[in-house]
């Protein structure tokens, strides 16, 4: 007689854990909606692109150059930081050296993926920095990113 109460508890128990796992799952916050930014410096845009993915969201950066001359910039990695709820940028790396062609826009790296965020507004930095005959030239921006 205890046995069969016992397993009858335990399938009960089983039940409710794996339906709190799914319900957990199904109240996990995602991103609102894509945000796209696009951020001017001169003959520079800067171009973020924050779409939601299964299991977070991924950051998208690019950097287009629309002046009418050729240019060699020298960056370091990665090119484009963005960094969320603090603003701190860091780069590292050896230099490199890219051709800018007039409408060349340059994807130096690949996705950012982050996990999702918790519910509510969080803000997003984005820090873009590299030089032109030795000259820093450092774009930034901020954008609040939404999740529920």
């Amino acid at each position: 007689m205890w046995k069969k109460y016992t397993i009858v508890i335990a399938i009960i128990a089983c039940i409710g854990t794996v339906l709190l796992f799914v319900i957990k799952d199904l109240q996990k916050a995602s991103l609102v909606e894509t945000v796209k930014i696009e951020e001017q410096y001169e003959d520079f845009i800067v171009h973020i692109r924050v779409e939601p993915t299964s299991d977070g969201f991924q950051v998208l950066r690019s950097i287009q150059y629309i002046g009418e001359e050729d240019m060699m910039i020298q960056h370091r990695t990665p090119l484009t930081q963005v960094t969320i709820n603090a603003d701190n940028a860091t780069f590292t790396g050896s230099p490199i050296s890219k051709q800018m062609k007039p409408g060349y826009q340059y994807y130096p790296q690949q996705p950012l993926n982050f996990p999702a965020l918790e519910k509510g507004d969080h803000k997003m930095f984005v820090h873009t920095q590299f030089f032109i005959d030795g000259e820093r030239i450092d774009i930034k921006t901020e954008e609040t990113i939404k999740f529920q």
